[in-house]
């Protein structure tokens, strides 16, 4: 999720946690909710650090917990009252509610961090998500309201949002297999699919099917009663030298692509290589998942850019 839902979310927890609202419990569990994107500043010195370094260590249980000691420590210079032991545990409860939301992106989290450092991911929500931003909205309006609203209404509003996670987890299994009937539409047998929320999600999806030769993509809203084609994709040319193929940022973007897709072009005296993460096609913030090199005519790589930046 974005960060600006990130720290909503952690004042609708903040809210439902406390019955007596003090400006401590509030700036601890909001400061814990947005404290694990600081890992964004990796971006400075490492162009990939989108898939390298972000959501990892300061996205999981384990590294939470410095970040929670650390918001703590900064709110009792700040000259908050309460106890260090219990601002570190509302900051880290907010590190939490960070995590969850991450898990149901299909961008995923490594929550496991260090012992497991893949992304774990239950792709269902898209990154930004109207529907989450209004129950968390409509929360804080009701916490901010009478005494008979103040606590239960912000738990409601969590047990909405929960709920509303379940559903679009529905959704995403419906789309699957709309998704493959599209597809046997078109008598393709895929070796696999793949399935992500677009914008506005999860009523909108991407699909990516990939056969022995041919990938297949397609947009769908789920539900449409128009069978939109499924788009043909060629596999794309042969990689290039194994020379690029071994650079850390080209290693790092197959790693974590989960359908990769390849292509060169020539402009004026410079080449360019792209990879793409067919997965990740449709962000209004970055654009598509792409890793871009462009090297001279002597085959020296000049510049390496990374788009859709979560």
């Amino acid at each position: 999720m974005d960060v600006v839902t990130h720290g909503l979310v952690g004042g609708l927890v903040a809210c439902a946690v406390s019955g007596r609202m003090t400006w401590p419990v509030l700036a601890a569990v909001v400061g814990g909710a947005v404290v694990p994107d600081i890992d964004v500043v990796a971006r400075l010195w490492d162009p990939v650090a989108a898939i390298t370094v972000h959501r990892t260590a300061t996205h999981s249980v384990i590294g939470g917990l410095p970040l929670a000691a650390g918001v703590a420590a900064a709110l009792r210079l700040a000259g908050a009252r309460a106890s260090f032991g219990r601002l570190a545990g509302l900051a880290y409860l907010g590190v939490l509610s960070h995590i969850a939301l991450d898990l149901v992106t299909p961008f995923g989290t490594a929550a496991l961090w260090p012992l497991d450092t893949r992304r774990l991911s239950l792709p269902w929500l898209y990154v930004i998500d109207v529907v989450v931003v209004g129950l968390v909205l409509t929360g804080l309006v009701a916490a901010a309201g009478s005494r008979r609203f103040r606590t239960w209404g912000p738990r409601a509003a969590l047990a909405a949002l929960m709920g509303y996670v379940l559903v679009a987890g529905l959704a995403s299994r419906t789309a699957e297999a709309e998704f493959r009937r599209r597809l046997d539409g078109q008598g393709v047998a895929p070796l696999r699919t793949v399935l992500t929320p677009v914008f506005p999600g999860p009523v909108r999806w991407l699909g990516v099917a990939e056969t022995p030769d041919t990938l297949y993509q397609a947009r769908f809203w789920l539900g449409s009663p128009s069978a939109a084609p499924v788009g043909v994709l060629a596999r794309g040319v042969s990689p290039p030298a194994s020379a690029l193929e071994q650079r850390p940022e080209v290693r790092a973007f197959r790693a974590f692509a989960r359908v990769p897709w390849f292509r060169a072009w020539t402009d004026g005296d410079r080449q360019v290589v792209e990879y793409r993460d067919l997965a990740f096609e449709d962000h209004p913030l970055g654009g598509p998942m792409a890793l871009r090199l462009e090297l001279d005519r002597s085959g020296t790589v000049r510049t390496v850019t990374l788009g859709h930046r979560l």
